[in-house]
């Protein structure tokens, strides 16, 4: 169990990014970048890791400029943009894009004990992990609460304020975030499904 800069105890990392297939990942790298440039990513990517302190990063990881995301686990071929901010157990898929100015924060005082002034109200339980599955889209400035799950394939819209789970392919916007519509129906999103995981997932509950 670590301890973050404002004393509050980090839970472990309770699983890897979530994976996609073998040929998906040769797929993104052969087409999403030209050789040379995957060559050079590859060998600034361990320096820039530990720079900004990821937990672990997977092979083609494309970072923003001003970033902070102390302690996230980064799966393969995910990006996130230039202001990104998480600090702790965030747990981010393969392929999954994460927009400019993404926030995922926490309560990190408590407002309701008058024993102690809220700038020392640190909570005593461990920050909890959150975790976005694979091939999410998550739009600029949008903000995540922690220890949520944001379901794979889903998209959040720009500005949204993400409070309670996502279940997955769900399309979500708005403050807090509320569903849009599914992004794919039940049978194009199990065709995905074994296309990237080569099986059929749970959808979970329908938006």
């Amino acid at each position: 169990m670590r301890t973050s800069a404002n004393r509050r105890s980090h839970a472990p990392h309770a699983e890897a990014p979530m994976p996609v297939l073998p040929g998906i990942v040769a797929l993104c790298r052969a087409g999403i970048e030209p050789g040379w440039k995957r060559a050079l990513r590859a060998l600034l990517q361990p320096a820039v890791a530990w720079r900004l302190g990821l937990y672990r990063a997977g092979e083609g990881l494309h970072w923003g400029r001003g970033a902070r995301v102390r302690g996230a686990w980064i799966g393969r071929h995910a990006a996130f943009g230039p202001g990104a901010a998480f600090c702790g157990p965030v747990v981010i898929g393969d392929l999954t894009m994460l927009s400019n100015g993404v926030q995922v924060i926490g309560q990190d005082h408590v407002a309701d004990d008058p024993a102690r002034p809220m700038r020392l109200a640190f909570p005593h339980d461990p920050r909890p992990v959150t975790v976005i599955e694979a091939d999410c889209w998550i739009g600029s400035r949008v903000t995540i609460m922690e220890g949520l799950r944001i379901g794979r394939g889903s998209i959040i819209a720009a500005g949204a304020v993400v409070t309670r789970p996502v279940p997955p392919y769900s399309v979500m916007a708005g403050v807090p975030a509320r569903p849009i519509r599914r992004r794919l129906d039940p049978e194009a999103a199990r065709r995905h499904d074994i296309l990237l995981y080569g099986r059929p997932l749970p959808l979970g509950e329908a938006p």
